[in-house]
């Protein structure tokens, strides 16, 4: 599959300066920004996940100061972020003088510094500058002695293509035929010209000759003059429209022949055109896994542990905005696999493995798409550790735990926020890290997955587009709406009548082979009214995601298209269920699907509603929803989600109007956001507390994910349940809203 080769550690000291200086300015900048817009959560998130990577970069390679300051800069900013210290002047003087710090310690890598930098003074610093918001909290670790910069580690991790700047290198020969492609293209354009002006003044020709014929024949018809010696003088011009009409019809002929053979090879040069510039935009993979080697041998040297990295495929191209986009998640891949995936030599030989870990890096083109495989041979995850640690964080409950099987459950690895650890470490934790691979991924319309065996080893894979410039994807209507899936997750187009249908575990499922396929109806599933009538005949796209496969009803399908696909922007984020949209030929827009938010959707929805999703009667719950948000648009879609579900919605615009709704009918749900302008939803639940009539009634947060920590505070306070905007979806809002109203929560 390709070669299999060792790596080169000698070349990346320099990029390791040049990414870290990087970091450091855009946690610089972002400080700045967040001293004028304190209450920004995901700037923090931001610049804690800077901070997060140049600390595990810089310990990989043995920088221990620069690795010593990074974290401890991280664990002041994650506190400033959940509200445990104060954030006062001190703190954010502290942190300043950190970054300065870190710069003159990662310019002491290339140069000796003119003074000694006392990195113990600035530590102690930004220790005394914490002041706890609850007592004096566990101090910090004393800190590491040090009287100088380090000097001796050879190299830097720096993964990735920043380094090369804006400037590109470009194969003369690609030039060339770039060069070749746009003369044909020019020289087809012109005769296609030509062959137009030529077609045009044959048109002339003739209606002249067909004009000067009519002249004379009225000329004769006024003087009444129809003898041989009128014909004898109009013949002539009778003889040349026929000759005229002739040869405009055989040049006609031909000149649409040529125009069309023009036609034809103009598209074609065009499109060898495209494909050599989407080629331009390509770099080979080989730089980016290069650059892991000493990072996985200075993890390797500090943890005990005996690892070598094999790549396999590095000469793999792929688009370069996705290659240097992936340093950061293949960084953390490998980092996670050194540390908690690789035995020591002792455990391995235990375990009957060579006391040598391996882990493989594969790169692979499949399908105008490009295959990424980070594969270690250590201890695997263990299913039921991910599952008690997603329980224990309020992830999901504990019955839905137990339902989802060790694939999926492992998937939570991905998760924002998600990690096994208990307290934050050197080298991974902080739930901050595996969460960027699926991020990554989504971000370039690819796909992540994990596959485990507990004591055989871990894959992740990647699977991204081998260019950014245009994805493919099959169009289809639902009512009046065009959607998208990648075509890489169509399985097929089927129709089906009632009789291909059969209720399978409580749900309605399509006889399709030996396993039954989850039936869902799009437009129910989303909110949006039937655009049909009630029919026996049905068309449905398969959906596959990980091996799991659903039925998505639709109206009609449009077929394949390559499209340019944006995201829902800044105010949006991200929408569950959607992954972005296109803007067609004609002018409509089409929403491209979340094809794993979909099943997992689906799946969750069909295990905690017997009547499955949106089958031809709409499922029911007794039950009233009142959705509370100051932003009309995430109202409207919450309440489309809810409804899709069987559930009674009504929404308010902000925390007063919901006091207002509240007083007049009772309810048995209200669902608020954690951050709306004036009353928010934390402020509402303390004032429906204090009345007797809605005390006891039950709260559910929602909040963006960056800001879970509101979702914490809402807890606290006495929300019965919380969910980050991300997770709100039909299966997950079926299964909280249910467990409230079974437990007696309900008004």
């Amino acid at each position: 599959m390709g070669e299999e080769r060792k790596i080169d550690l000698s070349q990346f000291r320099e990029k390791f300066a040049q990414e870290a200086k990087a970091r450091i300015a855009r946690m610089n900048g972002g400080l700045v920004y967040l001293g004028k817009n304190p209450g920004d959560g995901k700037l923090e998130g931001d610049i804690l996940r800077e901070a997060h990577t140049l600390k595990g970069a810089a310990r990989m390679l043995g920088f221990s100061k620069i690795s010593e300051l990074a974290m401890r800069f991280e664990e002041a900013l994650a506190r400033r972020k959940d509200k445990t210290i104060l954030a006062n002047q001190d703190l954010t003087d502290a942190l300043f003088v950190t970054l300065d710090t870190l710069t003159r310690l990662v310019d002491a890598l290339s140069q000796p510094p003119r003074e000694l930098i006392d990195v113990g003074a600035v530590l102690d610093r930004l220790r005394l500058s914490q002041v706890f918001m609850e007592g004096p909290g566990p101090p910090p670790p004393a800190p590491v002695p040090v009287t100088a910069a380090d000097s001796t580690v050879a190299a830097s991790p720096a993964p990735g293509y920043a380094d090369v700047g804006t400037g590109t290198r470009v194969d003369p020969a690609r030039l060339e035929a770039i060069s070749n492609l746009l003369t044909n293209a020019v020289a087809h354009h012109q005769r296609e010209l030509e062959l137009r002006e030529r077609l045009s003044e044959l048109g002339f020709y003739y209606r002249r000759t067909a004009a000067n014929l009519l002249a004379a024949v009225q000329d004769g018809l006024a003087q009444g003059e129809f003898s041989p010696a009128f014909a004898r003088r109009v013949a002539p011009f009778v003889e040349e429209g026929k000759a005229a009409f002739k040869e405009v019809g055989s040049q006609r002929s031909e000149l649409k022949r040529r125009e069309s053979v023009v036609a034809t090879a103009l598209s074609q040069n065009l499109e060898e055109l495209r494909a050599e510039i989407m080629v331009l935009r390509t770099v080979p993979l080989l730089p980016l896994f290069d650059s892991f080697h000493p990072m996985v041998g200075a993890l390797s040297r500090e943890l005990g542990k005996d690892v070598e990295v094999l790549v396999r495929g590095g000469k793999t191209e792929i688009d370069r905005k996705v290659a240097e986009a992936l340093a950061e998640p293949l960084t953390h891949i490998l980092r996670n696999a050194i540390d908690h995936g690789i035995e020591s030599p002792a455990d391995r030989e235990r375990a009957g493995k060579p006391p040598r870990g391996r882990i493989v890096i594969t790169a692979a083109p499949k399908k105008g798409r490009v295959v990424l495989e980070v594969e270690d041979d250590g201890r695997g995850i263990d299913p039921n550790e991910i599952r008690e640690a997603a329980i224990r964080k309020g992830m999901i409950s504990e019955k839905a735990a137990w339902r989802l099987d060790d694939r999926e459950i492992v998937g939570f690895v991905f998760r924002s926020g998600f990690s096994t650890a208990k307290a934050m470490g050197g080298v991974s934790g902080c739930g901050i890290g595996m969460d960027v691979v699926r991020s990554t991924a989504e971000r370039f319309n690819g796909t992540s997955e994990v596959h485990s065996s507990p004591g055989k080893g871990t894959r992740v894979v990647m699977e991204l587009p081998f260019s950014t410039a245009v994805s493919r994807v099959l169009l289809f209507l639902s009512g009046d709406q065009y959607f998208a899936i990648p075509v890489m997750h169509a399985d097929g187009v089927h129709r089906f009548t009632n009789r291909d249908v059969a209720t399978v575990e409580g749900r309605k499922s399509l006889r399709l082979g030996e396993a039954p396929v989850p039936l869902v109806w799009l437009n129910r599933l989303l909110g949006l009214p039937d655009a049909r009538e009630p029919a026996d005949r049905f068309l449905a796209v398969l959906v596959r995601q990980s091996g799991k496969r659903i039925a998505l009803v639709i109206d009609r399908v449009e077929g394949e298209s390559e499209v340019v696909v944006r995201d829902l922007g800044k105010y949006l984020g991200k929408v569950p269920l959607f992954m972005g949209s296109t803007i067609l030929g004609t002018g409509e827009v089409a929403l491209l699907l979340d094809v794993y938010d979909l099943v997992t959707a689906v799946r969750m929805h069909a295990e905690t509603s017997p009547r499955g999703v949106g089958e031809g009667e709409r499922p029911t719950a007794d039950a009233d929803v009142l959705v509370v948000d100051d932003s009309l648009l995430v109202r409207e879609m919450q309440q489309r989600i809810l409804s899709s579900s069987g559930f009674r919605v009504e929404t308010a615009s902000g925390g007063k109007a919901a006091l207002e709704r509240l007083s007049g009918k009772r309810f048995h749900v209200v669902i608020a956001g954690a951050r709306m302008a004036g009353m928010n939803g934390i402020e509402l639940l303390a004032e429906a507390q204090k009345t007797d009539y809605m005390r006891g009634l039950p709260f559910i947060l929602v909040a963006p994910k960056e800001h879970r920590e509101d979702l914490a505070r809402a807890m606290a306070a006495g929300a019965k349940g919380s969910v980050t905007r991300e997770e709100f979806t039909p299966g997950r809002m079926s299964e909280l809203i249910g467990g409230i109203l079974t437990r007696g929560g309900g008004g």
